[in-house]
């Protein structure tokens, strides 16, 4: 059980230029690497779903069971909401990195949501430990930057909550519903 008390760290770096995307993504335990992807990823995924429709595999809609979900996430709310508190408290931002160029059709539209966006952005970089940066190109339409975003998880307070919560039979039914 110590090995929860020792967090989990998260990286995540992404780059967008034009249509490109590359990123990395690196999960570490005890600064060792346990996890590790490239973006973009391997495209056999979307193969699969592919070949799902093509069989006649659909997802089917069931308002029954939809309105039965959330009857039960209502009923549990209370020892959900305690996990959300707790995996709140446990996640740790270390770094926020945004570098973004952003261009519209208009430069009025340029400028307005750039605006918008700096309204938010420039406080919180002097608060938090948020940096971004927001570059407006007014010549033409654009959406390009940089991210990344180092999180560490602490799981021994969210297993905890879990377990609790996972004794209360609200919860339990939720779970077995959502699995069927």
């Amino acid at each position: 059980m110590s090995f929860l008390l020792i967090p989990l760290k998260f990286s995540l770096d992404l780059k967008k230029n034009g249509s490109e995307i590359k990123g990395h993504f690196i999960l570490k335990f005890l600064g060792i690497r346990i996890f590790s992807k490239e973006i973009p990823g391997d495209e056999k995924g979307q193969d699969d779903k592919e070949e799902d429709k093509k069989e006649g595999k659909k997802d089917e809609f069931d308002l029954k069971r939809i309105l039965k979900i959330l009857k039960l996430v209502k009923n549990s709310w209370p020892h959900l909401y305690r996990l959300i508190i707790v995996f709140y408290h446990s996640v740790n931002l270390e770094k926020f990195s945004l570098n973004m160029t952003l261009g519209m059709e208009s430069p009025a539209d340029t400028a307005l949501f750039t605006g918008y966006i700096w309204s938010f952005t420039y406080p919180l970089n002097a608060i938090t430990r948020i940096h971004a940066v927001i570059t407006p190109d007014f010549q033409r339409r654009v959406l390009d930057g940089d991210l990344q975003v180092d999180v560490s998880l602490k799981l021994f307070w969210i297993v905890a909550e879990a377990i609790r919560a996972y004794t209360k039979k609200p919860v339990r039914e939720l779970i077995q519903e959502a699995r069927s």
